[in-house]
């Protein structure tokens, strides 16, 4: 295995080209992580969670991976396991941060629980598969010992590489659906403005999904240096997109939010839920044939919100209807049900309310929560 295109120490024999093209790359990745950085502190008002601090630990994990092989590479750091500890911990930082940037808000999109969870499953059982074993052999191949593991770090390289890319697809492909399936209703429903981000969450997703692939075709191409020199401006170059679709995707579900004021769903959910005003609770008793009958209670509100998302998350036992004309609730009093109970209908309407035993106004959007199973 040859050495002079950095795999296994310095570059020995480079090309103006490819010295050139090296520094254009790593330029590429510092500049954008800078932009990066001086975004995320002044959108953030309240600097804590995952999502911030896997941005700021991938964006200082793609520095610190290109200037420790840019000093590995011109043999500027003379000692290599000095460049192997700064590549290492920026090659963690950087891949894995990325993957727990889009990791954090995925329950953004994905409301099933299970399959978020699984996700972060997936994260983790990566470090223990591909990050520790390519560290063994990265230390390995630098040193005295280069021959012997030039050959299985090559291969694990490989390995590694396809494995982060795979990650990322499963990934970016958990969005492209999710974002599809909200997006199927239809344009009756659906805003401009949430329509218009949707867009851009598939259309980012897919882009990274390509570039994920340009970089599978230069490790491949067995181009060592230039793949390691472009994966660093290609993550910077990911992540930055990622961050500006993300916080449009997060200003749809927290409106009122700016800079990541909340840190979770709940936290926005019981600040929202002081502008509602409770229509009424209602019980599911159960269908007649079920042989056990769960009694669940399902309490209505007309929102406050002044632009509600469409896909905000809710509680299992939370439905919420929103008012266009008129709301109608029909109630009846189960207690008296055997004495013959009379149905009382109460419409509400532009914040009044007002009874008419039996009747329904004309004008009125009736809700029919009886073929709802309510």
């Amino acid at each position: 295995m040859s050495a002079n295109n950095g795999l296994t120490g310095a570059l020995e024999a480079t090309t103006l080209p490819i010295a050139m093209t090296i520094s254009a790359f790593t330029a590429i990745a510092w500049y954008n992580v800078i932009d990066l950085n001086v975004v995320i502190w002044m959108t953030f008002k309240r600097r804590h969670g995952l999502y911030f601090y896997s941005l700021l630990g991938a964006s200082w994990g793609i520095a610190i991976f290109a200037l420790a092989f840019l000093m590995k590479f011109f043999n500027i750091w003379t000692n290599p396991y000095v460049s192997c500890v700064f590549i290492t911990i920026g090659w963690y930082a950087m891949v894995t941060g990325q993957s727990l940037v889009l990791y954090s808000r995925l329950h953004l999109v994905v409301h099933n629980k299970r399959n978020v969870r699984w996700v972060l499953y997936m994260i983790i059982c990566s470090v223990f598969l591909f990050h520790f074993p390519t560290t063994v052999m990265t230390f390995g191949a630098n040193s005295e010992m280069a021959d012997v593991f030039a050959t299985p770090y090559s291969i694990m390289e490989k390995v590694q590489v396809t494995a982060f890319c795979i990650q990322e697809f499963i990934i970016s492909g958990l969005y492209v659906y999710a974002t599809r399936q909200i997006l199927k209703p239809g344009g009756v429903f659906q805003k401009k403005r949430t329509r218009q981000v949707m867009l851009h969450l598939i259309y980012v997703n897919v882009l990274v999904i390509l570039m994920d692939i340009t970089l599978l075709c230069t490790e491949y191409a067995n181009l060592y240096e230039i793949q390691i020199t472009f994966k660093s401006a290609l993550y910077s170059v990911k992540l930055r997109l990622e961050f500006a679709v993300l916080n449009q995707l997060r200003s749809l579900v927290f409106p009122g939010d700016s800079g990541g004021q909340h840190s979770s769903s709940n936290h926005n959910h019981q600040s929202r839920a002081r502008d509602d005003v409770v229509l009424a609770t209602l019980q599911d008793r159960g269908h007649q044939g079920d042989d056990i009958a769960q009694s669940r209670n399902y309490t209505c509100f007309a929102s406050g919100e002044r632009h509600p998302s469409p896909f905000s998350r809710r509680s299992q036992d939370d439905t919420r209807v929103m008012m266009t004309t008129e709301v109608v609730v029909k109630t009846e009093d189960a207690s008296k049900k055997e004495q013959g109970a009379v149905t009382r209908t109460d419409i509400v309407a532009n914040g009044s309310t007002t009874r008419q035993n039996g009747k329904v106004s004309p004008n009125s959007s009736e809700v029919d929560f009886a073929n709802r199973g309510y």
